[in-house]
């Protein structure tokens, strides 16, 4: 077979690492302007919430906009799992997120601007993301 190339991308993609404290107007911000958005959070996956802080909401309105939203992790080597703990699960749970698994942020950063370059179908785009190419996701939704 003739091999498939692809040479389209969505630059539109974001990377929002949170640090104690991260607003939610910055995430609202991001997700206004870009198609993707992958946050980078603590541990194995999920959105703090702080005092007076409302990031689940913030990021709940997005996906109801149709953005697409990653979740990834800042550990080393840990890759993420949004159902060890109760703020991760509650998110997996109750909203249509990706999760990157064990991709590094750099593959599930262009990852998502290749899917999102061939689709705007949020069921498509998951299916695109977690489909491994090349061996960039070894633990994921299907092993």
């Amino acid at each position: 077979p003739r091999p498939l190339f692809y040479d389209r991308l969505d630059p539109h993609v974001g990377l929002l690492k949170l640090i104690p404290g991260t607003e939610d107007a910055l995430a609202e911000f991001m997700l206004d302007r870009y198609d993707g958005l992958i946050i980078e959070s603590f541990g194995v996956g999920g959105l703090p919430e702080y005092d007076g802080g409302h990031l689940y909401d913030v990021v709940r309105r997005g996906v109801e906009r149709g953005k697409i939203v990653v979740m990834t992790t800042q550990v080393p080597n840990e890759g993420s799992d949004l159902t060890v703990y109760h703020v991760g699960g509650h998110l997996k749970s109750t909203l249509r997120l990706l999760e990157a698994y064990d991709m590094t942020l750099e593959a599930a950063y262009a990852k998502l601007m290749w899917a999102l370059a061939q689709t705007r179908d949020q069921e498509k785009v998951a299916e695109l993301f977690e489909t491994p190419v090349a061996r960039d996701l070894l633990l994921g939704p299907m092993g």
